[in-house]
């Protein structure tokens, strides 16, 4: 837990100094916010800022289904399980097995 005033310090924190962040996303999603960030009038920089500042000072940062965006290859291996759960390809597994039910997966693809 961060001490309050390194809290306060941190939002007040004058715009002078700078850094950049990298980060990667799906450029449908990187799109769509740059083109609501217009819409309102800011850059995407200055929402990701925002954010960012909420989320030191403690606000919570919420996925769900909403906000939750696949990408292709999540899709495309969501359609494959599709597929062959429809062909009865799957297997049962109770929670208390599960891990072990990986772990005898993970040795046989060794």
């Amino acid at each position: 837990m961060f001490p309050r005033d390194a809290l306060v310090s941190c939002y007040t924190c004058s715009m002078s100094s700078s850094a950049t962040l990298t980060i990667r996303l799906d450029s449908d999603i990187k799109n769509a916010a740059r083109q609501r960030a217009e819409q309102l009038g800011v850059t995407l920089s200055t929402v990701v800022e925002n954010e960012l500042r909420r989320f030191i000072n403690g606000h919570p940062v919420i996925i769900d289904g909403d906000s939750f965006v696949p990408s292709e290859l999540l899709r495309q291996d969501i359609a494959i399980a599709d597929s062959e759960h429809s062909l009865g390809d799957f297997d049962t597994v109770s929670p208390k097995d599960i891990d072990s039910y990986f772990d005898d997966l993970s040795k046989s693809h060794m």
